[in-house]
C-alpha cells in the first residue's frame, strides 16, 4: 500500500472514532438520571404581617440530587407540591424554585421563603395535622417529610449537558 492509502485509511478511522465518541455522548447524555424526589425536605410555617395585612410566611428546605457522573443539569425549574395524603391527588401548595446548574454528583440547595394568605395556606396546615389556633399559639409549624405522600418534586424544565461543555462554556465566559 502506498503512503496516500494509509493516510485515507487513518483518516476514515479517525473519523469513525469521533462520530462513535460523539454518539457515545450523546447517548450517555440522553440516559442521564433525572432527579425524582427531594433530599430531606422540611417545611416551617409562620404567621407574618405584609402590607399591613394577616399573612403566613413559608419556609421550605430541601434538595435535588444529581446522581449522574458526567452531566449537568442547567436551567432546571420545578414546582415543589405538597398534597393531603387522604384526598383525590390535587396539590394544595405548589412552590416554584429554579437553579442555573445542578453539576455531577452535587446536590442542588433548595431555600424558599415566601408568603401566603390564610385561604393559600390553611388547607396545607390542615394536611399537616395542625389548625390556625394551634400555628398561632405556637407561633409556628414545623414538619420533616419522611415520605412523598405529602411532598413531591415536580421538574418542569432543565437542560441536561456533559460536564466537559460546561467547563468549555465557562472557560470560554472568562476569556
Amino acid at each position: 500500500m502506498n503512503d496516500k492509502s494509509n493516510m485515507s485509511l487513518k483518516i476514515m478511522f479517525s473519523i469513525r472514532s469521533i462520530i462513535v465518541a460523539l454518539a457515545s455522548g450523546v447517548i450517555l447524555v440522553g440516559c442521564a438520571k433525572i432527579p425524582d424526589r427531594l433530599v430531606s425536605p422540611m417545611i416551617k410555617i409562620e404567621p407574618a404581617v405584609v402590607e399591613n395585612k394577616e399573612a403566613y410566611k413559608i419556609m421550605v428546605s430541601t434538595g435535588i440530587q444529581n446522581e449522574n457522573s458526567d452531566v449537568a443539569l442547567v436551567n432546571v425549574k420545578g414546582n415543589i407540591n405538597f398534597y393531603d395524603h387522604r384526598s383525590d391527588g390535587t396539590a394544595l401548595l405548589s412552590v416554584p424554585f429554579d437553579f442555573l446548574i445542578v453539576l455531577p454528583f452535587d446536590t442542588g440547595i433548595i431555600e424558599i421563603e415566601k408568603f401566603y394568605s390564610e385561604n393559600e395556606i390553611m388547607p396545607l396546615v390542615a394536611a399537616l395535622g395542625s389548625n390556625k389556633e394551634k400555628l398561632l399559639s405556637e407561633k409556628g409549624l414545623e414538619r420533616s417529610f419522611i415520605d412523598d405522600t405529602n411532598i413531591r418534586l415536580e421538574l418542569s424544565s432543565y437542560e441536561k449537558k456533559h460536564i466537559l461543555d460546561v467547563l468549555k462554556e465557562r472557560v470560554n465566559e472568562k476569556n
